[in-house]
């Protein structure tokens, strides 16, 4: 970097230079680091970007544990109280303002070896849907894939869905990422 020298401002030497750019994580996100060792981010193929509005990210994260992702399970048995004193921000409405009023959930492009099961859900969203609520009918919709899954053949052993291998118990909501034309795709991981 060439170094610009002026008589108000002292030189900034190579070693002060940062390489952080407020936009370096605009388009995808950085790949995150589980707490636990056992807990593994789900492949993903990406998909097409469709046309459309994009919205932002919309994280799911326990209280005091960002980016480690929100038990699909606590989201499936706990009333939205629970969640509220659980999940960071469960109260907050996260479509408000975006004009969001469907989600096309993909899961099929997010779970490697069942991409042929071509799993796309809708569920209606409103501007005064909060994070636990919408946690929740995500939830719903990956019980509905692994049930499906489990009658399945996966041309992916290691993230084979069953009882043994990946139970829905150990599946965490770690993010949903709005890919344009209301369809959204889950970012999950797994405790292997």
């Amino acid at each position: 970097m060439p170094r610009y020298h002026s008589s108000i401002h002292r030189p900034v030497f190579p070693s002060q230079v940062s390489s952080y750019s407020s936009l370096s994580g605009a388009l995808t996100p950085p790949p995150s680091q589980f707490i636990s060792s056992r807990r593994q981010r789900v492949p993903q193929s990406a998909s097409k970007i469709s046309t459309g509005p994009i919205c932002g990210p919309i994280d799911f994260d326990y209280i005091g544990q960002a980016g480690q992702g929100v038990s699909m399970a606590d989201f499936s048995v706990r009333s939205q109280n629970a969640i509220s004193q659980m999940v960071a921000g469960a109260n907050e409405q996260i479509l408000a303002g975006t004009g969001v009023v469907m989600i096309k959930l993909r899961i099929m492009a997010s779970w490697a070896g069942y991409e042929h099961l071509n799993f796309t859900q809708s569920m209606p969203a409103s501007p005064e849907i909060s994070r636990g609520q919408l946690g929740a009918r995500v939830a719903l919709q990956f019980w509905l894939f692994v049930e499906l899954a489990q009658k399945s053949s996966s041309t992916n052993p290691k993230w084979n869905i069953n009882r043994t291998t990946i139970p829905f118990e150990k599946i965490f909501l770690v993010a949903l990422h709005s890919i344009g034309n209301d369809i959204w795709q889950a970012d999950v991981a797994v405790d292997l």
